[in-house]
């Protein structure tokens, strides 16, 4: 029978000029409002608060990545995609939440899509698009203000994580390793494919 899930995305790596663009995807079905709080929870036990992830201190992203990890509520929620030379970003985007979706096993799932920064312009070439997947989309809604979303946040944040692990960073690396080791953060293969 078919449910309804929330998607929440982020991205990052624009700013590379298309040598690294990271997309991250939050799932959610009926458990939306409890992740919500525990995000808080984390958010403000580990003292990032609502600040995004590049306003927020190393130390602070460190705590709040392993208070993340350690709490099963988002256990197997995450999926993300990394994307290397190319400019195609709202292509690579819409690629990503199609195929974690199909990937969560959520393709006959309606859909509801939220996105860091979207325009409404875009908003409806977005669900057009995921629609050409075979993702069935209830909505397509751009997030003005990542402050204000908590589960935009989250997927913020774990850009954050895949980018610094990327880099070499050695802590995010070995944060990023835990997280795809134990299949809490899914990466996203192939997503031309």
């Amino acid at each position: 029978m078919s449910q309804k899930i929330f998607c929440y995305v982020d991205e990052t790596g624009q700013d590379t000029e298309g040598d690294l663009f990271i997309v991250v995807v939050v799932v959610v079905e009926h458990e939306k409002e409890q992740l919500f709080s525990c995000c808080e929870r984390i958010e403000q036990a580990s003292g990032k608060g609502q600040r995004k992830w590049n306003k927020t201190t190393h130390d602070r992203r460190i705590v709040f990545i392993q208070q993340i990890l350690a709490d099963s509520t988002f256990n197997r929620t995450l999926g993300f995609a990394v994307y290397r030379n190319t400019k195609e970003y709202a292509a690579a985007t819409v690629q990503t939440i199609a195929h974690t979706i199909i990937t969560m096993g959520k393709m006959d799932d309606k859909a509801t899509i939220f996105i860091d920064g979207l325009t409404r312009t875009q908003e409806r070439v977005i669900g057009s698009q995921l629609r050409q997947y075979g993702i069935r989309t209830e909505k397509v809604r751009g997030v003005k203000k990542d402050e204000h979303n908590a589960l935009i946040r989250l997927a913020d944040a774990m850009c954050g994580l895949v980018r610094a692990g990327w880099a070499g960073q050695p802590l995010m690396k070995q944060l990023l390793a835990q997280a795809i080791t134990t299949g809490w953060l899914r990466e996203i293969k192939n997503p031309h494919g």
